[in-house]
């Protein structure tokens, strides 16, 4: 290791090539390391503190785009309560997990979160109603993937102060944003495959993401009281983590459950994310113990299918949890009437900005020219808070 100098209050300070080196020394040999990364589009000279992955996850912490995270539907609109999750309350969880499972695993726990807090900048706003509605409208014109639109609000849409479009992100973190087939037409950066198998720190990022709107999607679904405990009573991931609960807390009175006691569910709820979570970390630790074959990072991103993974009772789990909330909670009337409305609003605004595209700021404007009326107008779109949707429709503007 170099030679340390120390700061103003007497402790080591480390400095970028500090941290460079002691990643070298202390991860995984799966790991993304920052001194080797494979630079940005345009080139930059390197920090002199933060990592390149550091300067990286910062750019996306500090964009418009993360904050319009908070007002963007997850499941129930923010409207609908104070404590029901948004996109970026979400994102933070999953950002969460992410960095424990790599620190535990011995990856670069520093992308790891950058690609976290990138996950979600592509969804659109209503939910999931706002990604279909885009898809049809866009289906003759490359459609619509709220993964590939992150990477396009990475790339090209948003703006930073050097005046250039986009942040500029490394290769790597870009990379491990690819968790799925990107459709021919849709436009995205050149320099991007359309498919590839990500990093392991993206590999866990994308399994910490299913992990954690599973768990909080059924919290928020009892806080809303549309669906009640009994739905989840009989599943063995919810079963067990409320035994974890009750072992650990004799007190509780045994006829309490997730759906009339906030301390119980929101215990249990916590319980099921760290069994998961560690599930994570036991099962991809066991497979690249045997790994035998993969030497660096770029091994890993040529294999066909991900590496990180659950154990088999898990991944039952999880399965048997999704059919469950999809059953349950996003076919129940009441969230399919507010998507029925969400998307009847999307689809007005498509039309109006189509059929008046100086409606829309100047700079969306002069991208017609480039990209095309229709997917100017569904980039607009989907970078609208719910709230800016609202208030367009009202305004009629």
């Amino acid at each position: 290791m170099r030679h340390r100098t120390a700061g103003p209050s007497g402790s080591p300070m480390l400095n970028r090539e500090d941290i460079e080196e002691r990643e070298v020394h202390v991860l995984s040999r799966l790991a993304l390391k920052a001194r080797d990364n494979s630079g940005r589009r345009v080139p930059e000279e390197p920090d002199a503190l933060r990592t390149c992955f550091q300067r990286d996850r910062d750019r996306i912490l500090h964009s418009a785009a993360f904050r319009r995270l908070q007002q963007k539907t997850q499941v129930f609109h923010a409207a609908e309560g104070d404590h029901f999750r948004t996109r970026l309350t979400h994102t933070l969880e999953v950002a969460q997990m992410a960095r424990s499972a790599c620190t535990s695993l011995g990856l670069n726990s520093d992308i790891a979160e950058a690609v976290a807090l990138a996950h979600d900048l592509g969804h659109p706003p209503l939910g999931h109603a706002g990604e279909r509605t885009l898809h049809a409208r866009m289906q003759d014109h490359g459609g619509f993937q709220h993964n590939a639109q992150g990477l396009r609000v990475l790339d090209s849409l948003e703006e930073t102060y050097a005046g250039r479009d986009g942040l500029n992100l490394c290769r790597e973190t870009r990379l491990c944003l690819l968790k799925s087939r990107i459709p021919e037409g849709f436009p995205i950066a050149d320099d991007l495959p359309r498919r590839t198998t990500p990093y392991l720190e993206g590999q866990l990022v994308d399994l910490c993401d299913r992990a954690a709107y599973l768990c909080h999607d059924m919290d928020d679904a009892m806080r809303s009281g549309l669906v009640d405990w009994e739905a989840f009573a009989a599943l063995a991931l919810p079963k067990e983590a409320l035994a974890r609960v009750r072992q650990r807390s004799p007190s509780l009175a045994s006829d309490t459950t997730p759906s009339t006691s906030r301390t119980i569910r929101r215990e249990t709820v916590g319980a099921m994310v760290t069994v998961l979570v560690r599930d994570l970390v036991v099962a991809t630790d066991s497979v690249l113990e045997n790994a035998h074959e993969l030497r660096e990072p770029n091994d890993v991103s040529a294999t066909p299918s991900y590496l990180a993974t659950h154990s088999t009772l898990r991944r039952t789990q999880i399965s048997e949890l999704l059919a469950t909330l999809r059953q349950d909670l996003y076919r129940h009337p009441e969230v399919l009437r507010t998507m029925e409305q969400a998307s009847e609003g999307i689809d007005a605004l498509f039309d109006r900005f189509t059929a008046n595209p100086t409606a829309m700021p100047d700079r969306f404007e002069r991208r017609i020219y480039r990209e095309g009326l229709e997917r100017t107008v569904c980039d607009y779109i989907a970078g609208m808070t719910d709230r800016y949707v609202e208030r367009s429709l009202a305004a009629g503007i």
